[in-house]
């Protein structure tokens, strides 16, 4: 009974920290940052109709977090099985019950399993398909993984551009297209075709980043041609 007592007491004790940092993240974050949201689509808020699978580019450690502090309500989030067991962040990704685990290394077919079940619980999965950030303002190779998910469970995909600027006294622009299906094709998509949908939705977003940034113009490689982002240390 007392081992049982200990038990119910840590669990209460978990959930009131993970509430204390939810929230404190999200106020720290709508606050500091004011993200002005910019609807040129049928959706007009964060609080969507339908689950949707919400794609965006990955420029800062802060679009996971920003992103699901404005879709707030309903929704997952894919994040990398490495990050879920590092010690620094699996205290608490392992006890948010809308983080779906995918490991970027290996294949993996899990994750869009559960994934799927979220869709169909009325949840929206939030997926960044670069699998990591990029700091060159250009976009890396959008992984194939949510257009699968899209193609095969037929949810619409909502691109999102966000401008990565997070600092103090300037508003974070964050633009939301219009959702847009993948057709469905018969049988097993083929890898060409979930290539092809994923490059489309990469220009999209790319589109939409460039716009939140107030640039025009600006062209992005196919990701074949893409030059891989050399880091400072790399520069050397």
């Amino acid at each position: 009974m007392i081992e049982k007592a200990k038990n119910i007491i840590a669990g209460l004790f978990w959930k009131f920290v993970l509430f204390l940092v939810v929230y404190g993240v999200r106020t720290y974050l709508l606050v500091v940052y004011r993200p002005k949201m910019t609807f040129l689509g049928s959706v007009k808020s964060t609080d969507l109709k339908e689950p949707m699978i919400i794609i965006a580019n990955h420029t800062s450690m802060l679009d996971p977090l920003m992103v699901q502090s404005l879709f707030f309500h309903k929704r997952s989030i894919v994040v990398a099985k490495d990050q879920v067991e590092d010690p620094h962040f699996s205290w608490a990704l392992k006890r948010f019950k809308n983080v779906i685990p995918c490991d970027r290394f290996n294949l993996d077919t899990e994750w869009a399993l559960l994934a799927k079940k979220e869709l169909e619980k009325g949840n929206s999965v939030i997926i960044f398909p670069e699998g990591k950030c990029r700091y060159d303002g250009l976009l890396n190779e959008f992984k194939t993984g949510f257009a699968f998910l899209a193609r095969s469970t037929g949810y619409p995909v909502l691109s999102l551009g966000i401008d990565g600027i997070y600092k103090m006294g300037h508003r974070t622009q964050i633009l939301v297209d219009e959702p847009e299906k993948i057709e469905r094709v018969k049988g097993i998509p083929s890898s060409k075709h979930l290539a092809e949908r994923s490059e489309y939705f990469r220009q999209k977003v790319w589109e939409l980043k460039q716009r939140a940034l107030g640039q025009t113009g600006a062209i992005l490689p196919v990701a074949t041609e893409t030059p891989a982002e050399v880091l400072p240390e790399e520069s050397k």
